[in-house]
This record gives C-alpha cells, sequence and structure tokens, in this order.
C-alpha cells in the first residue's frame, strides 16, 4: 500500500497577478481553521548571486530548494503546503513533482491587461517594467501550464475563499525535525529589533558583494518558518541548513541571514558564525516603524506593519523599543552596531565595512 502524498497549492501567474497574496491568505485562512499547514514563498529559496543568474539555472536552484524544504515540512507532518512564485515558463514545474511524495496542484492565476496593469502599478512597480510584465504574461499564457484562475474583478478575499475548499485543513501530530548537522561558513546573522533596518542594511550590502562578483547566497530566516503550529526554531533550523546547502551546491562561498534573534537551535547549524547586531534608541525605532509603515520596504510575507493604523503602528513600536532594550543584555558574541539617528545608506556602509573584515 503506498503512502499517502501530502497535498501542495502552488499559486503561479505574472508579477502582480496576486499569487503571494492569495498562498498567503490561502495559508492563513488554514491556520485559522486550525490546520497542520506551512507556506513558502519560492522567491525566498533562489536569493544567490551575482546576478544575471535568471533563466533554468535559476528556476532549478529555487526548484530544489523547495523540494528539500517541502520534504522537511512533510516530516514534520504538514497536513497542506502553499506555495506561491513564478515558474519556469519554458519548463513549468510539474517535471520537478514526478514521481515524489506530494500532490501538486498548479493554479495560474490570470487577469485581464488593464487589472494586471493596475495591481502591477498599485504595488508600487515602475510603469517602465510593464512591456518586461506583459511579456511574461504573454509568456504564461502561450505555454498554459497549470489550472488558469481568472481574477479579474475579483478581491483577494474573494479569490482565497474560491480555493479554500481544494485544500486540506485538517490538524496532526507535529514532529520535531531531527539534529542538523552543522555546515561549513563563513555565514554573518544580521539580528536586531522590530523595524530597525536589518532587511534594507543587509540586501544593500549583498547587492553590494554582488557587484564585486562574490558569489553571496541571502536568507530572512522568519520567511523559512511559516507553518502551524508554530513557531518552532528546530523547524527553521532545518530548513535554514537545507538551503544554505542548497546554495552551496549552486556556488555559494558566503550566506548572509537575517533574523530578529539568532537562537541557540539557529546558531547549531553552522560550525562557524558572526553575529552583527543592529541597535536604536527608541525615538528612532519609532520613527522607522512609522516609515514601514508607509510603505518603506520591499512587502514580504507576514508584513505586520504596511498600511496599518496608528493604533497598531505604536504598539509594534513600543514593543520594538522593549525588544531593543532586552537584547542589549544579550551576553552573546557578537558585532553591536548602533544605527541611531543614521539613514538606511549609512547603516548598510556600516554593515558592508564588518563584512569586509
Amino acid at each position: 500500500m503506498g503512502t499517502t502524498k501530502t497535498p501542495v497549492l502552488w499559486t503561479t501567474g505574472a508579477p502582480g497577478a496576486g499569487k503571494s497574496t492569495t498562498a498567503w491568505g490561502l495559508y492563513t485562512r488554514i491556520v485559522e481553521a486550525g490546520g497542520n499547514v506551512a507556506y513558502v514563498d519560492i522567491d525566498q529559496l533562489g536569493l544567490i548571486g551575482p546576478p544575471p543568474g535568471g533563466g533554468e539555472a535559476a528556476h532549478a536552484i529555487k526548484a530544489a530548494n523547495l523540494l528539500r524544504v517541502l520534504g522537511i515540512l512533510r516530516a514534520r507532518g504538514a497536513r497542506q503546503l502553499v506555495v506561491s512564485g513564478i515558474v519556469d515558463p519554458g519548463n513549468g514545474v510539474e517535471p520537478h513533482f514526478e514521481g515524489g511524495d506530494f500532490d501538486l496542484t498548479l493554479i495560474r492565476l490570470t487577469c485581464d491587461r488593464d487589472e494586471l496593469r493596475s495591481r502591477f502599478l498599485g504595488r508600487g512597480s515602475p510603469a517602465a517594467a510593464l512591456p518586461d510584465l506583459y511579456a511574461v504574461a504573454d509568456a504564461y499564457d502561450r505555454t498554459g501550464f497549470g489550472e488558469a484562475m481568472d481574477t479579474t474583478g475579483q478581491r483577494h478575499e474573494e479569490t482565497v475563499e474560491a480555493l479554500f475548499p481544494r485544500c486540506v485543513a485538517g490538524d496532526g501530530p507535529v514532529r520535531v525535525p531531527g539534529v542538523v548537522e552543522p555546515s561549513p561558513g563563513p555565514v554573518t546573522v544580521v539580528t536586531g529589533p522590530t523595524a530597525v533596518g536589518k532587511s534594507t542594511a543587509a540586501f544593500s550590502a549583498l547587492r553590494d558583494l554582488w557587484a564585486r562578483e562574490m558569489p553571496v547566497a541571502y536568507v530572512d530566516l522568519a520567511q523559512l518558518g511559516f507553518a502551524n503550529p508554530g513557531p518552532d526554531p528546530a523547524l527553521e533550523a532545518a530548513n535554514l541548513a537545507a538551503v544554505w546547502r542548497g546554495y552551496r551546491e549552486a556556488g555559494a562561498k558566503r550566506l548572509i541571514v537575517v533574523a530578529r534573534e539568532f537562537l541557540p537551535e539557529h546558531r547549531r547549524v553552522f560550525e562557524e558564525v558572526t553575529v552583527v547586531h543592529l541597535d536604536a534608541d527608541a525615538p528612532t525605532l519609532t520613527e522607522r516603524v512609522g516609515r514601514r509603515a508607509e510603505g518603506e520596504s520591499a512587502l514580504l510575507a507576514g508584513d505586520e506593519l504596511r498600511g496599518v493604523p496608528p493604533v497598531v503602528r505604536d504598539r509594534v513600536a513600543a514593543r520594538a523599543v522593549t525588544e531593543a532594550a532586552r537584547m542589549r543584555q544579550a551576553r552573546t558574541d557578537r558585532v553591536v552596531l548602533d544605527t541611531t539617528g543614521q539613514e538606511p545608506a549609512e547603516t548598510a556602509a556600516a554593515l558592508l565595512a564588518v563584512l569586509a573584515q
């Protein structure tokens, strides 16, 4: 008797089609229903450079890392896996799943060109990129992979409700991931309280290293931990180790990790690691929380600040100040950078100087 396959619902489509918003909505809907579920944004599994990577190589790196992560989530006991992100317009993703442990449903979200344009520009993308957007949409329409779902005129909530019945919202036992063997470095982990500017500084430094032709990979640890029940540092550690192994196989010589806190479970993944902690005073953190709420950062899954009302913004700012005070008391081996009053470019330059050492 064969082993039951784990269902994977993957939303794809052109930029602006709503794939990430829909997938995140499905994940949170299943969480609300008490389901044992996990969500993965495939774009977070291919952050390796220097660019241009692109093409089949980039798709292959993402697919290989995705299968590693899905395997870990399946072993943990996930009853439903939700994935979002672009697929190889020439080859799709189905070949990667053939004969495996997963039952893939690939949903290709579409909408008419006027609405696609409106959604694309509405999320802050530049008008100059519209020709490229239409080229991608045309390529997806030509190949016709997956199951097309026209979302013209739909709100994201309606798309989520239409797909929700096709997911498993069941609970079940959670199994602890196995012990991870430490991997070689060099690895730099950037930590700090909410909204201090970790991702902005780290990604800016990453782009600078790519410009110098240094083969470096990047991981946002929070993006590897979307699983219910959770949070689960052991799961984050297992996923982190798997993705870093994939990046090393793809040629990366160095890794930058962003994490609010770097716990013992995470630290055990690496043989040697340098932690750079970003700090800031209360007024600076409060200001940065406000800027995040107004949209001054890349929108990632799980963002708790984009567009929130002032009462929520103030609550998050107070929490960030408390986090910063608690983190200052830590007795761990780390480099501390005080970013009080700095512009993002100044913080990125300070971080880059540490990386250069």
